[in-house]
């Protein structure tokens, strides 16, 4: 894991719209930012089991995390233009109280599928404890945590298919049309019966290939390039590839990437790094909270675009990581816009 050294608590002390006990009275954030926010905990969550698009809801702990990051962002001078998330229910719930603790419940929520967890295909709902024991740490970490490597597939009549959800089944239609399925769906109904080609289990490069042309070509086109201050709420896998993209995280570090539930992640669109709130608590969040081993690349430290040390973060790294030229080449790679057929 990288070494760093602060003078202060890792943290960045954003401007609130009050007075706040060490900052004083201090403006709202009005420039283009992102938010992103991983939903809070599910049972699934404590429980340790695979859940991907299995619609679990929040937990109570996550109901409390998802109004203590409200709260917090609040108190730090918050306000948002645009909501978007999943159609997954963990990540509306988290939206939906982060908004009520921020009184700005009558904003619109967009949702679209595109921010949907990775699908886990045949390990949805198993215990990871298990699938280790089973399979071996190899195996395993790579199902859960490997950039190419796709789990075991449902089966077109699994409960987990997607293509036996009616919210998928009736209102998704930027995906194309699948043969197959269509031919298997027409001969079990006995009438033709027109089905798309929905994902029966995905690597984290397949969720990216659908999360981040929604980003590139929705998300900043019609938000972040306008000036609006966007809230992103969705699921691990689906944070983990928007960070990869703008963080420039390389493909063989992105396995050592830990996202925790319920913590605002503020990305700095100047300075191109991410920024923490700080919780009051006195504690640094890097002791507090789980980044995994390629945590560096999330804080590395910060520059303006011209250069500059930007001196609202705290954090120095004295290893931060060096991007190769090979590196480089593949983060440009998944930069390009892509037509995300699953």
């Amino acid at each position: 894991a990288p070494i760093y050294t602060a003078n202060e608590p890792c943290v960045t002390a954003m401007p609130a719209a009050m007075a706040v006990p060490g900052l004083g009275p201090v403006p709202v954030k009005r420039e283009a930012l992102i938010v992103m926010i991983r939903h809070g905990k599910t049972e699934n969550n404590k429980l340790g089991l695979f859940t991907g698009w299995d619609d679990v809801p929040l937990a109570n702990d996550g109901v409390v995390e998802a109004k203590e990051a409200g709260k917090l962002l609040k108190l730090h001078g918050f306000e948002f233009d645009a909501v978007y998330t999943s159609w997954l229910t963990r990540a509306i719930e988290t939206a939906w109280y982060v908004m009520d603790e921020m009184d700005c419940l009558w904003l619109p929520i967009i949702k679209s599928w595109r921010l949907n967890e990775r699908m886990y295909g045949d390990l949805t709902g198993l215990s990871k404890a298990m699938v280790k024991q089973r399979h071996g740490e190899e195996q395993f970490m790579a199902w859960r945590r490997g950039y190419a490597v796709n789990p075991p597939p449902v089966s077109s009549f699994s409960p987990q298919y997607p293509g036996n959800d009616i919210r998928y089944t009736k209102y998704l239609k930027d995906v194309r049309i699948s043969i197959s399925e269509t031919l298997i769906r027409s001969i079990e109904s006995k009438k033709f019966s027109l089905h798309r080609k929905l994902p029966k289990s995905e690597s984290l490069k397949d969720c990216m290939d659908r999360t981040i042309p929604f980003f590139t070509e929705q998300i900043m086109p019609e938000a972040i390039n306008k000036g609006k201050r966007v809230l992103i709420a969705s699921s691990e896998n689906a944070i983990r590839g928007l960070l990869m993209h703008l963080c420039e995280i390389p493909e063989d570090k992105i396995a050592g990437l830990e996202i925790p539930n319920g913590l605002p992640l503020i990305f700095d669109m100047n300075s191109k790094c991410i920024k923490l709130l700080d919780d009051g608590s006195g504690v640094d969040p890097l002791e507090k909270y789980n980044f995994g081993a390629s945590a560096g690349y999330l804080f590395r430290p910060c520059q303006n675009p011209d250069g500059s040390a930007d001196d609202t973060c705290d954090f120095t790294f004295s290893d931060a990581p060096v991007l190769t030229a090979s590196d480089k080449e593949f983060i440009e790679s998944i930069r390009k816009p892509v037509e995300a057929n699953v």
